[in-house]
């Protein structure tokens, strides 16, 4: 990689150890090994809660307390907007790029570049900034018994969403370029914002997570699934919950244990508890909350297969899992499924749809053949393409062609 004197890594909040948090952080911490200087900039901090070790390795500087406010209330994203502003002016005037990761990061991009200096900015997007749901997704939107989003007819929904999106458009259109991890966000951009992007998708670190060799699960033996996600209702952890009580019914004898912080969705969390109680599974499925790297690893070493339902995601915890050698069942609307192959390195099954789950299960068990030839390829895939680096080089290339683009 080639030196960049300073970048900006520009981040939400870190005070969670989810997935967009360990991608932006390991690609941050690439950049920095190369010979860069990387500064971290974010709303709020709790480093004990957000990955100790790694984030301990970098300069942070964080909004100050009195400046900082809470936005789960309606039209908290001014708010945030507010806090953006007030960031800009804390980013180092030295700055040669900035590198916001998801939304609203890319406001704090947008004043720095309007008020202090205009440097490129490469924006990741994680998600397209539409009050959570562009209009795509509303039709597969999950149970809303099951989640803390506010209740409101469609058409008031759908009226949000386009107003959002006027209202979000400045700050996108102000980004010198955009990185987003599969075709569908890059469809979304380009529909909504009339802007192109760059497909870069998710790394992971294929040392920390060597590949385990498994042995097939038998039928009537215990079968350790595994799921995991910060808790947010597009995760869908209850199409794991209910597959796992079909197979209960088919004679198997299933163990579930969902990983992830469950205080992001509480009303999520007690609904999936009370299906449990109602489906007659609360001893056999373990919410685990937050966890270690070390937890995370003995997980992978116990489980015998990946459920990931979720309708939308980055989907890192995809990646480390197959490099890890467990066959893993995901939906084809997660990004990750676009770098995949079914029935070679995952089994996809239908959205929202536990029977579609519970079969998927089902065939990898009653057949060990299928169960070790996807745990092997799906391991060697991993290995072969993706890589903490090989993301943190793509990233650079794109953040020294903006560079070169300004020196013009």
């Amino acid at each position: 990689m080639s030196s960049i004197v300073k970048i900006a890594v520009i981040i939400r909040k870190l005070s969670v150890s989810g997935g967009a948090q360990r991608i932006a952080l390991n690609v941050a911490y690439e950049l920095q090994k190369a010979g860069n200087e990387v500064i971290l900039y974010t709303f709020f901090c709790d480093v004990e809660k957000c990955f100790p070790e790694l984030l301990k390795k970098f300069t942070v500087v964080v909004l100050p307390k009195n400046r900082y406010r809470e936005t789960f209330r309606f039209l908290g994203f001014l708010l945030e907007d507010r806090m953006a502003r007030d960031m800009a002016y804390m980013i180092d005037r030295a700055t040669d790029i900035l590198y916001p990761d998801d939304g609203p990061a890319h406001h704090v991009a947008y004043y720095y570049k309007k008020y202090i200096r205009n440097i490129p900015s490469v924006w990741n997007m994680n998600e397209l900034p539409t009050m959570r749901w562009p209009l795509e997704m509303l039709p597969i939107i999950e149970n809303a018994a099951f989640h803390d989003i506010p209740w409101r007819p469609l058409f008031l929904k759908k009226a949000m969403i386009l107003l959002k999106t006027l209202y979000e458009r400045k700050f996108i259109r102000a980004q010198n370029a955009i990185i987003v991890f599969d075709e569908f966000h890059k469809m979304m951009l380009r529909r909504y914002a009339n802007c192109e992007s760059i497909i870069i998708p998710s790394g992971l670190d294929t040392v920390e997570f060597p590949y385990i060799e498994k042995m097939s699960p038998r039928r009537r033996e215990r079968l350790n699934l595994l799921s995991s996600g910060i808790f947010l209702s597009y995760r869908r952890f209850e199409d794991s919950i209910e597959a796992m009580a079909l197979i209960v019914e088919h004679g198997m004898d299933p163990y579930l244990v969902i990983l992830g912080e469950y205080s992001t969705d509480i009303k999520y969390y007690q609904q999936l508890k009370k299906l449990c109680k109602d489906r007659g599974v609360v001893q056999r499925v373990t919410f685990f909350g937050r966890y270690s790297d070390a937890e995370l690893k003995h997980f992978f070493r116990e489980s015998h297969i990946f459920v990931y339902p979720h309708l939308q995601s980055q989907g890192v915890a995809v990646n480390e899992t197959i490099a890890s050698g467990i066959p893993t069942i995901v939906t084809p609307l997660a990004g990750t499924y676009e770098t995949l192959h079914d029935g070679v390195d995952a089994v996809f099954a239908e959205p929202r749809n536990p029977q579609a789950l519970a079969h998927a299960i089902e065939k990898l068990v009653d057949s060990p053949e299928l169960y070790q030839a996807i745990s092997r390829t799906g391991a060697r895939h991993m290995a072969e393409n993706f890589s903490w680096n090989r993301q943190a080089k793509s990233v650079l290339e794109v953040m020294n062609s903006q560079i070169h683009a300004t020196k013009i």
